[in-house]
């Protein structure tokens, strides 16, 4: 700025003051300011700016698809508590269907239809228990094919029935009758007792109700699999897989049998 004449000099020179004033009221800059932010690093997804809508409020931008939570692998086509054996699925033990219980006794086929029905299940039907028993190669026994006593709760001891207070059921004399009878395990007691697929206590223990679908001297409706903790009534007196008891009409019910419940597998996803 070039000042020629005194009235022109002292204008010059309050003009220059003014400025320098105003530039020394200035806050000083930030020195991020005019940086630009990072770029994201690899494989991070930068985060979209939040917004605010027509009343003033910050509005949070939405999670990104990445963030959302995984989809749960489809089911299969058994329940968590039976075990898929390609023909049908079966309860992993026998009624209650628990680990650590006892198997409830005295048990019709009736009684048995009604238990599993009231469950979202039916008993199973003869050539779906033999092939769980028998498993994918179809072995002898549920373990091999060779018999080994006391692998399985097939070793108890004879004890003589009153079968009168038996028929009294479900008195109080039946009840203790039956609890003087009783040489069942808990469910799952004798881990070497288990098919291939993971099926427990399918010989020996309490006698299983089936529906029969093979031919046999009486052909009832249903028959009873697996033998009990005691010895097979038939010749040769080994539970094998294929052994059946034919010797009962439905309604008939004793202290060493039980059941067993199955149902239709899922369609694949």
């Amino acid at each position: 700025m070039r000042c020629s004449g005194l009235l022109s000099t002292a204008l010059c020179l309050g003009l220059a003051c003014a400025c320098a004033s105003s530039q020394s009221d200035a806050p000083p800059d930030d020195p991020a300011d005019g940086i630009p932010d990072p770029p994201a690093s690899a494989g991070e997804v930068a985060a979209p700016p939040a917004s605010v809508n027509a009343s003033g409020s910050v509005v949070a931008p939405a999670a990104s698809a990445s963030a959302a939570t995984s989809p749960s692998p489809p089911a299969g086509p058994c329940p968590d508590d039976m075990v898929d054996v390609q023909v049908a699925c079966i309860d992993r033990y026998e009624a209650p269907n628990e680990k650590g219980k006892k198997p409830i006794l005295m048990q019709s086929s009736a009684d048995g239809e009604k238990w599993c029905a009231e469950r979202g299940k039916r008993l199973c039907d003869e050539d779906e228990w033999v092939r769980a028993c028998q498993g994918p190669k179809g072995q002898t026994y549920p373990y091999g094919n060779k018999f080994e006593p006391g692998r399985c709760n097939d070793d108890g001891v004879f004890r003589s029935v009153n079968w009168k207070l038996l028929g009294s059921w479900p008195s109080e004399a039946a009840t203790r009758e039956v609890e003087k009878l009783d040489q069942s395990n808990p469910s799952g007691q004798r881990e070497g007792c288990v098919s291939p697929e993971g099926v427990f206590d399918l010989t020996g223990n309490v006698a299983e109700w089936v529906v029969r679908t093979r031919k046999n001297e009486t052909n009832y409706s249903h028959v009873v699999k697996g033998c009990f903790w005691g010895r097979c009534f038939r010749v040769p007196h080994e539970p094998a897989c294929d052994y059946v008891n034919f010797a009962h009409p439905a309604g008939f019910r004793s202290y060493e049998m039980g059941i067993r419940c199955c149902k239709a597998r899922s369609a694949a996803p």
